[in-house]
């Protein structure tokens, strides 16, 4: 004689608000774990898959493709005031929350220089370890242009950086100092 079961309860359909709950529970959860063990690679990775790696990088062909501070809701992404408008292949990185920022650009008419001031010594090279910046980046001769950063030209290129000390009479608003 075979044995016989009665049928259990049947299961429930998961429901898609239910399941994406879930799923962003569990990622959440991930990324937490993840921070919290201290090993920034992979801190810095579960970021970028999230969307919020706290170093960021964009491309522009031309400065008209780039938010200015008068058009940009955006507190970190926009070009400094001094960079000027015909500036091409602009290449901005960035820190989203502490001193770090980058850019290097082209311009036939170059920055204008007049309301810049110049700098004493590097002030400890730049904040963020250069990525979009050349190897040999000059130790003499850069100028601050009123937002906390040094500015030179390099070779045909532009190039910009938050210093890891303040640049003198830096108010930090614009290098996330203050």
């Amino acid at each position: 004689m075979q044995k016989t079961s009665a049928p259990g309860p049947a299961a429930r359909p998961v429901r898609p608000a239910r399941r994406a709950a879930r799923l962003a529970l569990v990622a959440s959860a991930a990324v937490s774990v993840v921070a919290l063990t201290g090993c920034s690679a992979i801190t810095d990775a579960a970021l970028a898959a999230v969307g919020s790696a706290p170093v960021q990088e964009r491309h522009f062909d031309t400065a008209g493709e780039a938010p200015r501070p008068s058009n940009s809701d955006d507190v970190a992404w926009f070009l400094p005031e001094w960079v000027p408008s015909d500036a091409r292949d602009i290449d901005v990185r960035l820190h989203t929350s502490q001193p770090g920022y980058e850019i290097s650009f082209t311009s036939a008419d170059g920055v204008d220089l007049t309301a810049c001031e110049p700098v004493d010594g590097d002030l400890g090279g730049p904040a963020l370890e250069p990525e979009v910046l050349p190897d040999d980046l000059p130790a003499t001769g850069l100028v601050s242009c009123g937002d906390g950063r040094v500015t030179a030209q390099v070779g045909d290129r532009w190039l910009g950086w938050t210093t890891a000390e303040p640049v003198p009479g830096d108010d930090g608003s614009g290098t996330l100092r203050g």
